[in-house]
């Protein structure tokens, strides 16, 4: 497992990360989700033994990766937002040649470059140049490489930037596959492919640590329901304060001339639609000019715009 305390790093003068504190469990995909900078690419460094920490502690199946970076090394799998490939070789040769450089005994380095190459589904174009594969195969021989050796942690930066719908199917479900007997991080900006991949998020900004969840968790809860009106928008939030069914209503940040609404848990269940129509039919005859309804599901979305705009300006302003 991935266990960090406290750590922080520095270039020159400016601090890139503000004091990391995380675990990530065996068996478990957790995304490390921010927008660019914010330090996402400088933690995978740390944590795979590329870049040393300006203070604090990572340990890696308790290992340091400051005092014991080869040992970490040999346990962790790597696949780098740039993945260094060399083109010139066929596909099968540069696995092999990394399983070389990563340890792999002689005797068992042909099966250990088989079995690579079968769960990245990379098989059939084991003889074709890297360089005249497509993004997508490439992509999945650069995690070729970093599986090889058989480690017991992946960290992957961007696995899916740059590729068609299909292929990040494919290597969203190699992910979930692989992370069945590892320990997954992977660095996203993009929240779908979170929200579709891994169990737990971590939510960075500015090299500080927002938010923490299990996605479990952040889907799980009621949504909440948005009504927008032509006119007298005050009218209907004090009309909506008084009704017994409502747990909270407050105006929509978002749209002024809407009100967001929460309703008890007995108003869902089997007769939510017909709740739903008798408050739409109830507001039309108050004359609060409805003119539209949705619901706004709280989730991984709202769970990450909500930690970015909480964070405060001061820590905003330091990196």
């Amino acid at each position: 497992m991935i266990e960090v305390k406290d750590l922080m790093k520095l270039y020159g003068e400016r601090k890139v990360l503000h004091g990391l504190n995380f675990s990530v469990g065996v068996g478990r995909v957790c995304g490390f989700l921010g927008p660019n900078g914010a330090g996402k690419s400088t933690t995978m460094d740390i944590l795979a033994g590329l870049l040393g920490p300006s203070d604090g502690t990572a340990k890696l199946c308790g290992l340091d990766v400051v005092t014991q970076t080869r040992e970490v090394k040999e346990i962790v799998g790597y696949l780098p937002d740039n993945p260094p490939l060399y083109k010139e070789m066929t596909v099968v040769e540069f696995v092999k040649y990394v399983a070389k450089l990563r340890g792999v005994p002689a005797n068992q380095r042909k099966s250990a470059v088989d079995r690579a190459l079968a769960d990245c589904a990379v098989t059939d174009v084991a003889n074709r140049l890297v360089g005249n594969l497509s993004k997508g195969y490439r992509q999945r021989v650069a995690l070729c490489a970093a599986l090889v050796h058989q480690p017991k942690i992946l960290i992957l930066d961007e696995p899916t930037e740059g590729l068609d719908p299909n292929q990040i199917l494919l290597i969203r479900g190699l992910i979930r596959k692989l992370a069945k007997e590892r320990t997954v991080i992977l660095s996203s900006h993009i929240l779908s492919e979170v929200q579709a991949t891994c169990d737990d998020v971590i939510i960075i900004n500015q090299g500080q640590i927002v938010a923490q969840a299990s996605l479990a968790d952040a889907g799980t809860s009621k949504p909440s329901v948005i009504f927008s009106f032509a006119d007298r928008t005050d009218a209907a939030l004090s009309w909506f304060k008084e009704k017994t069914f409502v747990s909270k209503v407050e105006l929509f940040n978002e749209k002024p001339d809407s009100v967001v609404v929460n309703f008890k848990d007995d108003f869902y269940g089997d007769a939510k639609k017909a709740n739903m129509v008798q408050v739409n039919s109830q507001l039309v005859q108050q004359g609060f000019g409805l003119t539209s309804v949705y619901e706004h599901r709280t989730g991984l979305e709202s769970l990450f715009f909500d930690a970015i705009k909480n964070q405060s300006p001061a820590v905003r302003g330091q990196a």
